[in-house]
């Protein structure tokens, strides 16, 4: 089932563009960390609050967004969003000092937070359970173009024009994707359902949290996502100190990386077609413990190795690819009429998850490997319980 153009490649575009800014938001600014905690004179662990608190309002925001979009529809919440993104991103690159730069990278998040949370329900509204999981893997590979372009275009406006041109480039962005919505998104939220009300938020969240799929898609996406975070929290400073590598390079390398996060959500989509999503979300998660594996390996090496830690990113990052649209698609596929709310919150607690997974890794980072990879160890033992409660029964029309 699909309406009003949805599916297209321009709307699976528009939308994977639109998810991506959040990561964007993000992404870019990790190689201008070293240059914002010198510009700023302050030290490299004090810096980590403009991403921890980007994240921290990205999971708290979420839920909120998901309500607002299945009561007032998906577009207007999405463009509202949008906007105040980009006039935080006005204020962060004008930002005289390092508490009024986290106000706004705070509210930067609260606006960009919208747009997984909308991606996720407009593709519900107008896609059945096994399609959506095909439509929502496609749309992630579109996501990948964000952290490929995003740690380059990072490093090389920081290296060029300083930290606060970072910010600048984010306004522009949104406003071109503002504009773009606004003249070629419909709304999808169907016309037939009554909105909710604020007051039934909590029955309805405490529907959600006692569905044991949910809290397993749920968990998936976030301790998959929070070990790819323990690594972009400090692997700018890590590689730096390891192999002298400079904010540009770093950020190359990641794109590099980023490159198969798409590969995986693309063989996401396509796998899911021929195999059914069951069999390609096992796929993804022994790709992500394999690459956890080996970075525990790497990280206690005689010599540091590149290539050991390459190897080891690019099977997680990989196996996140494959695993981030399965399990987004997973979590809202028992409850359509909450499919909304269902987006927020398990967007929201799996943001929530990183948040802690990255703020650990900023916390206990000592110059060395040795944190990394116990915070890895941690999130894969977690994938391994959290799958067993997401895959103990088949999607709906799902193929075993």
């Amino acid at each position: 089932m699909t309406r009003d153009g949805a599916g297209s490649r321009a709307w699976i575009l528009l939308l994977g563009l639109a998810s991506g800014l959040s990561t964007f938001g993000m992404a870019s600014l990790v190689p201008a960390l070293p240059a914002l905690a010198a510009a700023l004179r302050t030290d490299y662990g004090a810096i980590q609050f403009v991403l921890s608190v980007y994240l921290l309002a990205l999971g708290l925001a979420q839920p909120v967004q998901g309500l607002l979009c299945d009561r007032f529809g998906r577009r207007p919440v999405l463009l509202g969003g949008f906007a105040a993104f980009a006039l935080a991103s006005v204020a962060a690159a004008l930002a005289p000092s390092l508490p009024l730069l986290i106000v706004a990278r705070f509210v930067q998040a609260l606006g960009a937070s919208v747009g997984t949370v909308v991606a996720r329900a407009m593709v519900r509204d107008t896609h059945e359970p096994e399609r959506a999981a095909v439509a929502l893997a496609f749309i992630t590979a579109v996501m990948g173009i964000s952290p490929i372009l995003s740690p380059i275009a990072g490093g090389l406006v920081v290296e060029t024009f300083g930290w606060r041109a970072i910010f600048a480039m984010h306004a522009l962005i949104a406003a071109v994707l503002i504009a773009w919505m606004g003249i070629a998104l419909r709304e999808t939220r169907p016309g037939t359902r009554p909105p909710p009300h604020a007051a039934s938020f909590f029955s309805q969240a405490l529907v959600l949290l006692r569905d044991a799929r949910f809290r397993g898609y749920t968990l998936i996406y976030g301790f998959a996502t929070g070990a790819i975070y323990v690594f972009l929290t400090v692997g700018a400073a890590l590689f730096e100190r390891q192999f002298d590598m400079r904010p540009s390079r770093f950020g190359v390398l990641w794109a590099m990386l980023a490159c198969a996060f798409a590969c995986g959500a693309w063989f996401a989509g396509t796998g899911a077609r021929r195999f059914g999503s069951r069999r390609v979300m096992r796929v993804g998660v022994a790709l992500t413990l394999l690459g956890v594996l080996v970075f525990v390996i790497a990280a206690f090496l005689p010599a540091p190795s590149l290539g050991a830690y390459m190897l080891s990113l690019t099977l997680m990052v990989a196996g996140n690819g494959m695993i981030s649209p399965l399990s987004l698609a997973g979590a809202v596929s028992d409850h359509p009429e909450l499919a909304g709310l269902a987006s927020g919150l398990s967007s929201s607690l799996a943001m929530l998850t990183t948040v802690l997974f990255a703020a650990a890794s900023g916390a206990l980072y000592r110059d060395s490997a040795g944190s990394i990879a116990l915070l890895l160890a941690v999130a894969g033992t977690g994938m391994v319980f959290a799958v067993r409660a997401a895959l103990r029964e088949p999607l709906r029309g799902a193929r075993r």
